[in-house]
């Protein structure tokens, strides 16, 4: 290294609460436990924790330490106190801490990268599990029947290859199946149709569950699978055989794991045929571990998501590192299957991974045609196309897109508050709970931060001061009739969760409920039961993932932050129906285009190592 430790990095870090309590304690047990560290094991310990945090489920050697702290946002006063070039794997040889795959050290390096040990574990054991799942063929007569199906559920399609066919035909032949596509690309559509088919090649026996990894993504999920059953004109008889709801995976997963002294006698299991994951890309590595470790050899699973969009909250990116391969393409043997099965066009041959053959990319968009300034800056968005001027020439030609320069000064910030305060005002003239639900989805404003002046959780606090200040309506305690708020914690006993929205209502009596939309239902509960809630007339760009509003309005922070990604403007812009506006610098916009997210992960060097 061309700069050695600085012996007051650590105290410096300690002092300004950048490591925090956690890291400190983590040090202690290793130090008890291995004896007295070296620098260069705590820079390493201290900052794998730091990453694991911050998403990333390993840490990569090939970057400094100094390069570290500034992937972390650390300030550059602390950052000048770290080495500026990279650890060498010859200085981790005599350590305690660090060591191979097959040694037992509590942090692994492996593939140039440092994790710790039950995190790479994990890791394997997803990609062993996955590819364990891969490459059965199916039988000829169930290739006849399929055929079948498959040309009474599709009409014959003027785009060739159909790519939402190809994926209820992959369903078919792939044990394990990963469908990707933005918004509005038929995801929900071509699900309908793996579960119709399915259930009607097996006489209607099949064991199926519907999961999502929130609340709100699975009530959406059951209730739009439900509608896009009804479409395919299955009788009432028929409908019973399928589920009519989808649950958390924490929910599908509660009694499969014992809490207790002892181990339990047998490793239960998930008795199902087929389990449908929806909104995959928002599975964290623990979750996605803890659901393969549960199947069944015989269950065949299926991974719904959008490989674009914003990665899990926690650590690990488990859908994207899955999705490798950049274009629809099969390998011939996947390619004489189906055109086995009837289906028609050029595929793209390519000879590849059998994890990358199990994955199909959706890619038309049935939402917004040619014309729609979303769909166009949603495309130039995801391919990482971020000139300034072109991108404000994009929100000249289209008229659902539409661009605000926005500095957060007084004036700026009151034209919103007041605005939000007249839409307050607006609502105390609707008494129906599902009225006032729409009215406040008509528009979402949207932050790139949570915390800070520029932050939801800081603007949240401010219009509620203002409501308050100006007596704009009658208000108890910190609730009024008309208020939207944010669930922020699951609650399974008042069957309520994370993400889910919901507005406070003053009934014919004058008492106030707070109706919160999970799913297809409202659920009218006492605002004193509901501790875990948040006002809701700021998201992050995060909590709005899953929702959709007719206008969408970005806030963009008054400086560059690594948080804004290609990942999450895309997310933010697909989150509008009929129209998106940019509030900020179309410069900032561009920066964050240009930066593509980038998880540290140990299951995408083992998807390389393995090919």
């Amino acid at each position: 290294m061309s700069k050695g430790v600085n012996e007051n990095w650590f105290l410096s870090g300690v002092d300004h609460g950048w490591i925090e309590l956690y890291e400190q304690e983590a040090l202690r047990f290793l130090e008890s436990e291995f004896g007295p560290l070296s620098d260069v094991e705590k820079l390493c310990a201290v900052f794998t924790s730091l990453f694991l945090k911050a998403g990333h489920t390993a840490l990569p050697l090939q970057k400094s330490p100094a390069e570290w702290a500034s992937l972390m946002d650390i300030g550059d006063e602390f950052i000048r106190n770290l080495p500026d070039s990279p650890i060498q794997q010859v200085d981790l040889e005599e350590s305690k801490i660090i060591g191979g795959s097959n040694e037992i050290t509590p942090i692994v390096l492996e593939d140039g990268m440092l994790a710790f040990r039950k995190n790479r574990t994990r890791e394997a054991h997803i990609l062993q599990r996955v590819r364990s799942q891969i490459g059965l063929s199916p039988a000829n007569d169930f290739i006849s029947k399929s055929k079948k199906l498959l040309s009474d559920f599709f009409s014959n399609s003027n785009e060739q290859p159909d790519w939402q066919k190809v994926a209820v035909a992959m369903s078919l032949i792939k044990p394990f199946l990963i469908i990707s596509g933005g918004p509005g690309t038929g995801k929900t559509t071509t699900v309908a149709r793996i579960l119709a088919l399915h259930q009607q090649l097996h006489q209607n026996s099949l064991r199926i569950a519907l999961a999502a990894p929130t609340g709100k993504a699975a009530g959406r999920m059951g209730e739009a699978l439900q509608n896009e059953l009804k479409n395919l004109g299955l009788s009432e008889q028929e409908l019973e055989k399928y589920p009519k709801k989808a649950q958390t995976v924490h929910r599908l997963l509660s009694g499969t794991e014992s809490r207790g002294l002892l181990p339990p006698v047998e490793k239960k299991v998930l008795q199902y045929d087929l389990i449908i994951i929806d909104e995959a890309s928002m599975i964290d590595l623990n979750l996605m571990y803890r659901l393969l470790r549960h199947l069944t050899d015989s269950t065949k699973l299926i991974l719904l998501g959008d490989k674009d969009q914003l990665a899990s909250v926690e650590a690990g990116s488990v859908f994207a590192d899955l999705c490798q391969k950049n274009e629809n393409g099969f390998s011939s043997e996947t390619i004489n299957t189906l055109r086995e099965l009837g289906l028609q066009g050029e595929f793209p041959l390519r000879e590849q991974s059998v994890l990358d053959d199990s994955a199909v990319y959706l890619t038309k968009s049935y939402r917004f045609d040619e014309k729609s300034g979303i769909s166009t800056l949603a495309g130039l968005v995801k391919e990482g196309i971020a000139k300034a001027d072109y991108l404000t020439e994009i929100t000249e030609k289209f008229g659902d897109i539409e661009h605000k320069a926005f500095q957060f000064s007084a004036d700026q910030i009151k034209s919103i508050t007041d605005s939000l305060i007249h839409q307050v005002q607006l609502a105390a003239t609707i008494s129906n709970p599902e009225e006032l639900i729409s009215h406040w989805k008509k528009s979402a404003w949207l932050t790139v931060l949570r915390h800070g002046l520029t932050g939801s959780n800081r603007l949240n606090q401010l219009i509620e001061e203002r409501i308050g200040t100006r007596r704009a309506v009658e208000m108890e305690n910190e609730w009024y009739h008309g208020r939207p708020v944010i669930i922020t914690q699951n609650d399974y006993n008042l069957g309520v969760f994370n993400g889910d929205l919901g507005v406070s209502v003053r009934d014919e009596s004058g008492r106030l409920w707070v109706y919160i939309e999970t799913g297809s239902q409202l659920k009218r509960i006492d605002p004193k039961r509901v501790p875990n809630v948040n006002p809701a007339f700021f998201l992050t760009v995060h909590k709005s993932q899953g929702s959709e509003f007719d206008r969408v309005n970005l806030l963009l922070p008054q400086k560059d932050t690594p948080i804004l990604t290609r990942e999450l403007i895309y997310t933010a812009v697909t989150r509008a129906r009929k129209q998106f506006t940019l509030f900020g610098e179309m410069e900032l916009l561009e920066t964050g285009i240009r930066r593509k997210t980038e998880r540290y992960t140990g299951l995408q060097q083992m998807m390389v190592r393995n090919g």
